[in-house]
């Protein structure tokens, strides 16, 4: 699994994978955008954008409070981040769904700004989703695709309960792996989802599964080890059985919501032609290319990302 090497490798370097940090270099990222939106998708965009800004409220008065979401034996932490007045109105809901082996607070960053947009900023970690994590699951055996899509889905069932949530206007953007996770709710679930926000979407991690199973001499699945180690990567097998029993093409196509992701063209771990070749398939995406961008949030990359995001959730 060369995709769950490589961020592992990154994680235990900067501590998870994905970070914030100061530019040294002189490179000065450009953007390049690519579309595929039909006529019909952008009409139906343009009408409900109106109603989203509607909704908006630009504050620097934000609050930040514990948020648990709890099913089955399972205890998910997470935090809101919001507007401190978000009780007594409804808010549109951008959730955070985190990449491999982070946590949701590696993107505190953004989100915050998106809170001081106005929107009601939900951050989780997923059970099993990294050695850090405060959901549980820290040994990382239990977690897949799948189980994640199971605890996304929880939270935003329990999300749009809340009487302060406009069930409406619920957003996801997710990261490295969390955008996988984050494709398949869209997919499964488009009447409950806005806008899907994608930064570096692994969709390689499907070819590389397949690999990796390859390579074992494609056993029987109840022949396949408990654990499969890969340089220091230690997963359940169940990481390999959902991924194999997933078609990423297919879920690409059955994603109907508008679609952003941003991706940059040195990214060695999740490769960038991955991208180009999902907005083809995604019926309402637009690609937004990061120049020189690796798979990593640095400043450079936030250059472009930070106001692509903010623009395409307030449209």
């Amino acid at each position: 699994m060369r995709y769950i090497v490589s961020i592992l490798a990154i994680g235990l370097v900067i501590g998870g994978g994905i970070l914030f940090w100061k530019n040294r270099g002189n490179i000065s990222p450009r953007i390049q955008v690519e579309e595929n939106i039909s006529s019909a998708s952008s009409q139906e965009t343009n009408q409900s954008s109106k109603t989203q800004e509607s909704h908006l409220v630009p504050t620097e008065d934000i609050v930040t409070e514990e948020y648990t979401v709890t099913y089955e034996d399972k205890n998910l932490y997470g935090q809101i981040t919001t507007p401190k007045d978000y009780k007594n109105k409804k808010s549109p809901v951008v959730v955070i769904s985190h990449g491999f082996n982070n946590t949701f607070d590696m993107y505190k960053d953004y989100i915050q700004l998106l809170a001081k947009q106005g929107f009601l900023v939900y951050g989780f970690d997923y059970y099993g989703g990294s050695r850090n994590s405060k959901s549980g699951g820290q040994d990382m055996l239990q977690m897949s695709v799948k189980t994640e899509l199971t605890d996304l889905t929880n939270v935003v069932d329990k999300l749009t309960s809340e009487s302060y949530v406009d069930k409406d206007h619920l957003s996801i953007i997710g990261v490295s792996q969390g955008g996988v996770v984050a494709s398949l709710y869209a997919a499964a679930n488009p009447e409950h989802i806005y806008k899907l926000g994608l930064i570096f979407p692994v969709y390689v991690l499907f070819d590389d599964v397949k690999e990796t199973y390859q390579n074992l001499g494609s056993p029987s699945f109840d022949q396949l080890p408990d654990s499969l180690t890969h340089h220091n990567a230690s997963l359940g097998k169940i990481y390999l059985t959902d991924a194999l029993d997933i078609d990423i093409e297919d879920v690409q196509k059955r994603i109907i919501a508008p679609t952003l992701i941003v991706h940059g063209t040195n990214d060695t771990i999740a490769p960038y032609q991955y991208s180009v070749d999902a907005i083809q398939r995604i019926p309402n995406a637009k690609l937004v290319t990061v120049e020189g961008g690796r798979h990593r949030i640095d400043e450079n990359f936030s250059k472009i990302a930070i106001p692509a995001i903010q623009n395409f959730l307030a449209e």
